[in-house]
Parts: structure tokens; sequence; C-alpha cells
């Protein structure tokens, strides 16, 4: 089962991606973590990846098929949960023609609908334990650390992120609405695109996926 999520920036997606690893033993394929393995191997293929993240450029759409290749080659579970990838139509349609060269197919691609207000809402409002990693909200009752700045599970500092500001989300937000509507249109017309509520709680989205998944 091959499994793709689509999500602005704050949306839940991590939260569900973990989720749907647990439940179904899915492969998590993060683009970034995989050009960082990559980029560390101190060969010549992963010396160009360093140098092209290192410059802050783009990785091309055949270099990074290539990678997914290589790495579906290697890998043992094929049961993928794609988080960031793909990011245009190229590199979707590339990836389609690659799972059909091994006899697969992508199986769900879920949108994580939220308005805009709301995610401005959470990444304005996001703050991060810096020794646990948990993470609160001070905008949102539900979520606020009961003393501020402090952690409640470990009691250290929490820190907001430098890119979590109303200026930066406005960039992420059109740059996600700009790659992401070419791709919405390719994996509906392919009949596989789900989209999902991701205003409710994370239990009641991951239900709304689960329940889809069951169906199929």
């Amino acid at each position: 089962m091959n499994i793709i999520l689509l999500a602005p920036p704050a949306a839940g997606k991590g939260t569900q991606a973990e989720l749907l690893v647990e439940k179904y033993h899915l492969n998590h394929i993060s683009t970034g973590d995989l050009f960082r393995e990559v980029a560390s191997r101190g060969d010549e293929f992963g010396n160009k990846i360093k140098e092209i993240l290192s410059s802050g450029s783009l990785v091309s759409d055949d270099i990074v098929l290539d990678i997914f290749r290589k790495y579906l080659e290697t890998c043992e579970n094929k049961n993928l949960l794609l988080d960031g990838f793909p990011r245009t139509w190229n590199q979707a349609e590339l990836f389609n023609q690659l799972l059909q060269e091994k006899a697969d197919k992508i199986d769900f691609v879920f949108l994580l609908n939220v308005s805009k207000e709301t995610l401005k809402t959470r990444i304005t409002g996001r703050r991060l334990c810096k020794e646990c990693g948990s993470s609160y909200n001070v905008n949102i009752d539900s979520f606020k650390p009961k003393k501020d700045s402090i952690c409640d599970k470990c009691g250290h500092e929490l820190y907001q992120r430098a890119d979590d500001n109303e200026e930066s989300f406005e960039v992420r937000y059109q740059e996600y609405l700009t790659k992401t509507s070419p791709l919405i249109d390719y994996y509906r017309e392919k009949n596989v695109l789900y989209e999902i509520d991701s205003e409710k709680t994370k239990e009641e989205v991951f239900a709304d996926i689960t329940s889809i998944i069951e169906k199929r």
C-alpha cells in the first residue's frame, strides 16, 4: 500500500504520518531525510547532492527520481508513505512511471484541508521544547503549556522557530498553493485523491483517513 500526504504547513501532516506508520507499518519517506542521507555518504554522487543543498538550489527532478529509484531497490519495506514528494506535476508523472515499471501504484492521496486563518494561528502560536521536542500552541487554549514558556513534560524551556511568523508563513503558504494545485488535479484524475477536513482533532482526522483505507 502506497500513500501520499498533501498538506499546507501546520495542517497536521506529521502527526497523521506517525499514526499511519504505527497502524499500517508503512515506510515513511521524507525527501529531506533522503537527501541528507545521500549527502553524508562522501562519495561522488553524495558530494554533488551536498553541494546542491549547500547552495540552496533545487534538486532537479531527474536527480530526485534517481535517488528514489536507488532507495526503492534497497529498502525492504515497500509499503510507502510519501512526505514532501512529489512536489511538482513532472515529479508525479515520473514517479508514476517508476512505479509502473515495478508493477506498483499509488493507492491513496490524502489532501488535508485547513483554512488559511487556522494555519496561521497554528504556526504563529507554535512553541517547541528544546529538550524533548514536545509541541504546544499559545494561541489555542487546549494546547497551551500549564506554565508560560515551560514544557509540561520535562520542565525545559520552550522556543519559537525562526520561521514560525506571519511573513514566513505567507511565503510558505503561497509556495504550497503554487506547487500543490497541479498535483491535486493530477491525482484527482487518477481517482486516488481524498480530501480530509483537518480542522478536526487529530483523532477524528485519523479516523476519517483510516475509514477510507479500510473501505478499499
